[in-house]
């Protein structure tokens, strides 16, 4: 009796200082885990999205900085088209007797320096000027188009990488149904409660879904490297949902903005520089002028000379030089007029054809939501009732789970086209 009391009393002493040492173990346990997995968190990679991968796409890429630099030197060029050419020096001795080249023999004799000066007639130079600031004006709208260019064909690269992504997810449900109902049926031919016949049904259906997975794979690798093409590395992350984007301006609000469309602000600025190119060719009739002054040292104790001559253009021959220029300026002004034209007529069949694509898609997606998939649904529902009062056998279930799957992908086909129909868009409503 006493050892038992002094049994109990060594637990109530054990015990007090056993349990918050356990509890300080359990709660340190606890927080290492509880770190690790947050740390695990942190190192996983970050989601990519629809916008990052447009973001991503205009940095350090090689068409923009070419642009920006074409852009640059047309800037840096456009002062130094007006200014006066650079004069001429002469230095040389004239008239020196071939005899005795002795300087001071001739009076005509003399070492001679000077200096002329081309001078442009007209406006010439003023246009030179308006010529390459056209130029850097029409490379600028350039540049700003070829941004939307690359964010479309961005946002296009990831909708890509995403529909065979987001379909291996659903079809992989199916490939795993079946791979559990192929391990029951060969258990349940064993036991002759199904014939060979369905179990090598359900191994075809099998390899079937692994087949399509495979070329879902491949379909996702090939788009993969599209993507890698824009944003590099980071096409390695896996990708964000797809986002819901608002539906787009009507048409005739956006068929009202496309002529400032950078493509086509570019192509104006293309006209503004072969109209400058025809006031060039007009400019061209009025003589250039020239200035030469120069200073001729004689010797014997002669008196040195200054000349000072005035030289002009005559273009007095048009027909064969400034009125074939003129002319050729003119048809160009014509050209850059008539692909303006073109690029606004084929840009708005594209919007329109973008624009038609999205509401097919856009009511699509509305029939699904509303009448295909419940359809599936209660279609699932009805062969597993069946199939529990042994009124059908699971086939009927695998079928029914099938078309299901059929009809959700089906429906991500349909949200993947309305996406890439609204990329389109947004590229040609964007100002």
């Amino acid at each position: 009796m006493n050892r038992l009391i002094s049994f109990r009393g060594g637990l109530a002493s054990f015990f007090p200082s056993f349990i918050p040492a356990f509890f300080f173990l359990a709660c340190l346990s606890g927080a290492l885990f509880i770190g690790a997995d947050t740390h695990a968190a942190d190192l996983a990679p970050r989601a990519l999205s629809l916008e990052e991968a447009a973001t991503l796409a205009l940095r350090r890429q090689p068409q923009l900085l070419a642009q920006q630099a074409a852009v640059a030197a047309l800037v840096e060029a456009a002062p130094a088209a007006g200014q006066l050419p650079d004069p001429k020096l002469r230095v040389g001795l004239l008239s020196l007797p071939v005899d005795t080249f002795n300087f001071d023999q001739e009076a005509m004799t003399q070492a001679s320096i000077g200096i002329s000066q081309l001078i442009p007639g007209g406006d010439k130079r003023r246009l030179a000027t308006v010529r390459v600031e056209r130029e850097a004006a029409q490379g600028d709208q350039a540049l700003a188009a070829i941004a939307q260019r690359i964010s479309r064909d961005a946002r296009l690269a990831w909708l890509d990488v995403y529909s065979p992504s987001a379909a291996e997810a659903l079809v992989g449900k199916v490939e795993a149904e079946y791979q559990r109902q192929v391990e029951w049926s060969e258990v349940a031919y064993k036991t002759n409660k199904i014939s060979q016949d369905e179990t090598l049904a359900l191994r075809g259906m099998l390899e079937s879904t692994r087949d399509r997975l495979a070329e879902l794979a491949r379909q996702r690798n090939h788009a993969l490297v599209g993507l890698a093409r824009w944003v590099g590395s980071e096409a390695r992350r896996p990708l964000d949902t797809l986002p819901t984007a608002a539906p787009p301006a009507p048409l005739s609000e956006l068929l009202e903005k496309l002529g400032r469309h950078p493509e086509l602000t570019a192509l104006n600025e293309a006209v503004a520089v072969a109209q400058s190119e025809v006031a060039q060719a007009r400019e061209a009739y009025k003589p250039d002028w020239s200035v030469d002054l120069s200073y001729g040292l004689r010797g014997g104790n002669r008196a040195d000379l200054v000349s000072f001559v005035v030289g002009v253009d005559l273009p007095v021959f048009t027909a064969n030089r400034q009125d074939k220029r003129l002319a050729s300026r003119l048809a160009g002004v014509e050209r850059a007029e008539q692909t303006r034209l073109d690029r606004y007529q084929s840009l708005k069949a594209e919007l329109e054809a973008a624009y038609a694509d999205w509401q097919s898609a856009d009511s699509r997606i509305a029939h699904y939501a509303r009448e295909i998939l419940p359809l599936a649904g209660r279609r699932v529902e009805s062969a597993l009732a069946a199939y529990g009062g042994d009124r059908a056998n699971y086939s009927r279930v695998l079928e029914a789970r099938r078309a299901e799957t059929e009809a959700r992908l089906q429906l991500l086909a349909q949200q993947v086209a309305r996406a890439k129909a609204l990329a389109q868009i947004r590229y040609f409503s964007a100002l």
